[in-house]
């Protein structure tokens, strides 16, 4: 699994390389990291294969998660990559925003490692 994590905290970033390793065989996943969507961008642009899964915050400086998923699903080679939105904000009107930018999974901030596990063990292989 290549999962792309971009937060613009490091230490949320650190905690979501720390938990994929303990849930999959860390062989087996690779995490990349950007802070912000636009170095999101940046990374898939550059990264072969694509990431399998992203898992975005909400807010961040220079391009927040809602205007980053909204630019990754309006890219053909980047249709099929899994969305994840994290936020604190764990309002209606926020996980309905993240849905309608192609988010398929919000997670609520904190999470625990089996709420990330049920995210990304959701998603079939690919």
């Amino acid at each position: 699994m290549l999962l792309l994590v971009v937060d613009d905290n490091p230490d949320i970033i650190s905690l979501v390389t720390t938990m994929a390793r303990r849930i999959f065989d860390p062989d087996d996943c690779q995490i990349i990291s950007g802070r912000n969507g636009l170095e999101g961008l940046d990374l898939l642009q550059i990264t072969q294969p694509v990431p399998d899964v992203i898992i975005s915050n909400l807010r961040m400086p220079q391009m927040d998660g809602l205007t980053f998923l909204r630019e990754v699903r309006s890219h053909v080679e980047w249709s099929k990559i899994h969305l994840v939105m994290m936020s604190a904000t764990q309002t209606a009107e926020a996980r309905g925003a993240a849905e309608a930018s192609g988010a398929e999974f919000y997670l609520g901030k904190p999470f625990t490692l089996n709420d990330l596990k049920n995210v990304l063990t959701s998603f079939p292989p690919t």
